[in-house]
């Protein structure tokens, strides 16, 4: 398939916002709307591995600070979804955003790269969780609490860059 049949974002559209648009008609092949319509469907996908993500952050801390290891038993369950859903969101995200062009906004770049590793390293925080029946008696170990600190200031930075993908570089402006 050529990469002129996918619809790819452009910053022709409005350059001082930022912001992404569509410069190509919509695609002729099936393989071309079929990854125009998963890509678009990125936006939403990708809330799941965030939330996910910090409700076990949360949790891990409600353990921690009340000294009761159980609050985080589900842990590895709940890293378990954020895990799938990374790897589902990444790929979707590349649908959305297309192939890497040289006019690319800095931020579209690191989003890219980011949420291309991120499902990694929450795959590795979910490796590092103890099983539920263990974590409800012990407290986490220490690696895995640095590698869960990582993930969700990661995971923090890649939702602003989306932002800026999605509502221009001045959306958190107060």
């Amino acid at each position: 398939m050529d990469a002129s049949q996918i619809a790819w974002p452009s910053e022709d559209a409005d350059s001082d916002s930022g912001m992404m648009e569509m410069h190509h008609d919509r695609p002729t092949t099936f393989a071309g709307r079929l990854i125009a319509w998963l890509g678009a469907w990125h936006p939403a996908i990708v809330h799941f591995p965030v939330a996910l993500l910090l409700t076990a952050a949360f949790l891990e801390l409600a353990a921690a600070m009340r000294g009761k290891p159980v609050y985080a038993a589900s842990n590895k369950i709940i890293l378990g979804l954020a895990v799938l859903s990374a790897f589902v969101a990444a790929p979707m995200g590349w649908a959305d955003a297309g192939l890497p062009a040289p006019d690319d906004k800095w931020f579209l770049t690191w989003h890219r790269w980011i949420g291309t590793g991120l499902p990694v390293l929450l795959l590795l925080a979910w490796w590092l969780k103890r099983p539920p029946d263990e974590a409800a008696k012990k407290p986490s170990a220490p690696i895995y609490e640095v590698v869960l600190v990582l993930s969700v200031l990661v995971i923090l930075a890649q939702a602003y860059l989306g932002g800026n993908i999605t509502h221009g570089e001045d959306h958190l402006v107060f």
